[in-house]
């Protein structure tokens, strides 16, 4: 356990992002199927020490004690002390050191020199042992000043004033094609697999550990999704519930659609469209009406999936052909719900066809086709 929160707190160390692929492998090997829920309390502790570090609050594990009538004991390999240290200079071996600048060298080898001295009794005698000074007294002033050099490093490693300008410093690099390279995201992006799904987990993994934390979420509650830097951080969580949604995840699909919804309070990306579809997946109807109360604005996804909702619940009911009326009046693009090729027969408007579409990729078909005849009753003109 000390040796996993040692090991973490070094990641925050780092000037450069360890992804979690890397890094869980090479803390725990391969992580094998069926262990999500201990992968997922791993990243929620991983981002506990993140948001310290980005904090300064940062502390050692209580047990992490020294005392000075047993010093030998305390600094035994197994100990909390030991374990701790031994892990995070585990994490700062992730560190390219020929990219460091000398004042970051310095401060990680005055780090790592005081980690390496409380990793066992041996190296604590051989590292503080060595000037004309009680050794007892000189071990306890270096366990003092433990949490200082560790901010001091993180300092000098992520927020001094060169790091800052040098982030800020735009790309130079020969052949570079920006064009292209966004292309090239895109095409990864589009793929509906595990491997998209993992690359997506990762990029959301290293924002919320670079920008978007837990008290920036909260800090910028009320304006979050106007946000130019939470863009890209919506975009992805957004993606990465339809591609659960489409892999057939529905249930892991609206965890993440619940959890996501209430960061975007004028839901600019229409991630309701995709959670209305979850909850008719799993015909939660209670749930999905209370969703189209707080959320609806009468847009195409919002009528088609009352207009659903009434039919699963009621069958061809005067409101709910009422509303079916309504939906194929306003929006006579909802054709392409059950014929794909009436789009290009019958000339609807761009900006109809690109809302039908919209509704459609977000599982709005998958939706109708789950309530038995709700496409069949939705064509017909009774």
């Amino acid at each position: 356990m000390f040796f996993i929160e040692g090991y973490i707190m070094g990641l925050g160390v780092t000037p450069q992002t360890v992804l979690p692929s890397l890094w869980i492998n090479g803390l725990f090997g391969e992580i094998a199927s069926g262990q999500e829920s201990q992968l997922k309390s791993l990243m929620d502790f991983y981002n506990i020490c993140m948001d310290r570090i980005m904090c300064n609050t940062l502390e050692l594990p209580q047990k992490c004690v020294l005392q000075a009538s047993n010093l030998q004991a305390a600094l035994q390999e197994n100990m909390p002390l030991p374990s701790y240290c031994k892990g995070m200079l585990a994490a700062l071996s992730f560190i390219d050191r020929s990219a460091l600048r000398s004042e970051q060298l310095k401060e990680l080898n005055w780090l790592c020199r005081i980690l390496k001295g409380f990793s066992s009794y041996i190296n604590a005698r051989n590292i503080f042992g060595t000037e004309q000074r009680n050794f007892e007294i000189e071990v306890q002033e270096a366990k003092q000043s433990l949490i200082t050099r560790l901010s001091s490093t993180i300092h000098q490693m992520r927020f001094s004033e060169q790091c800052l300008e040098q982030a800020q410093e735009p790309a130079t690099f020969d052949g570079f094609n920006r064009t292209e390279l966004e292309s090239h995201l895109h095409n990864i992006l589009s793929k509906d697999d595990e491997c998209t799904l993992s690359l997506i987990n990762d990029l959301i993994l290293v924002i919320e550990r670079e920008l978007i934390t837990e008290q920036f979420k909260l800090r910028h509650k009320s304006e979050f999704d106007k946000l130019f830097e939470a863009q890209p951080y919506l975009i992805l969580r957004g993606r990465k519930a339809q591609i659960q949604f489409n892999m057939g995840n529905i249930e892991a699909a609206t965890d993440e659609l619940e959890t996501l919804l209430p960061l975007t309070l004028n839901d600019a990306y229409k991630n309701r469209y995709q959670l209305y579809n979850c909850y008719v997946k799993q015909k939660s109807w209670c749930s999905l009406d209370e969703l189209l109360l707080t959320k609806s604005e009468g847009s195409f996804g919002d009528l088609a999936t009352r207009t659903l909702l009434a039919f699963a619940q009621g069958g061809n009911t005067q409101s709910a052909r009422k509303l079916k009326s309504e939906l194929k009046t306003i929006y006579p693009a909802v054709e392409l719900l059950f014929d794909p090729s009436k789009g290009s027969e019958e000339g609807y408007s761009e900006l109809c066809t690109d809302t039908v579409n919209e509704y459609i990729n977000r599982g709005g078909k998958k939706a109708w086709c789950s309530v038995n005849g709700g496409l069949f009753w939705l064509k017909s003109n009774d």
